[in-house]
C-alpha cells in the first residue's frame, strides 16, 4: 500500500514586487526569499489555503485575479498543520519552511485575460525534511 500525503498550498499577495523573470529555480527562490518570509511573518492575509489550484485560467478574466502572488505548496506531513489550522499556525508553518529549506523547484506562472493579469511565483516543497 502506497502512502498518500496531501499537498497543501498557501497563496498570499506579493504586493508591488518587481518580479524577477528569467532566473533559474535556485536564483528565483533566493531573490524572493526575504520578501516572502517578511510577508509570512508580517501579517499578510491568506488569499487561498487548501489543495493546490491549477493554473488553467489563461484568457478567462472571471477566473483571474489581478496582481502578483506567492504560492507555496508542501506536504501536509511536513508542515505539521491541516486545513482546519488557525491562520497564525498556517503562516508560521509556511514561514518556517521558507526560512529553513530550499524548494524542490520554483517557477513563475503568468496568466492573462483581456482585462486581468495574474502572476504567481510558485515554490514546491516535497520531501525536504
Amino acid at each position: 500500500m502506497e502512502l498518500h500525503f496531501e499537498d497543501l498550498a498557501l497563496t498570499v499577495r506579493a504586493g508591488e514586487l518587481d518580479v524577477p523573470y528569467g532566473l533559474s529555480d535556485e536564483a528565483l527562490f533566493l531573490s524572493v526569499r526575504s520578501h516572502l518570509a517578511g510577508l509570512l511573518c508580517g501579517g499578510a492575509e491568506i488569499f487561498h489555503f487548501g489543495p493546490a489550484p491549477d493554473n488553467t485560467s489563461d484568457g478567462q478574466d472571471e477566473l483571474l485575479e489581478n496582481g502578483i502572488f506567492y504560492r507555496i505548496i508542501a506536504y501536509e506531513k511536513n508542515l505539521g498543520i491541516d486545513r482546519e489550522s488557525a491562520a497564525d499556525e498556517i503562516m508560521s508553518a509556511f514561514h518556517f519552511l521558507v526560512e529553513n529549506f530550499e524548494p524542490r523547484w520554483a517557477t513563475i506562472f503568468v496568466e492573462e485575460g483581456s482585462a486581468k493579469r495574474e502572476v504567481t511565483i510558485e515554490l514546491l516543497y516535497q520531501d525536504v525534511f
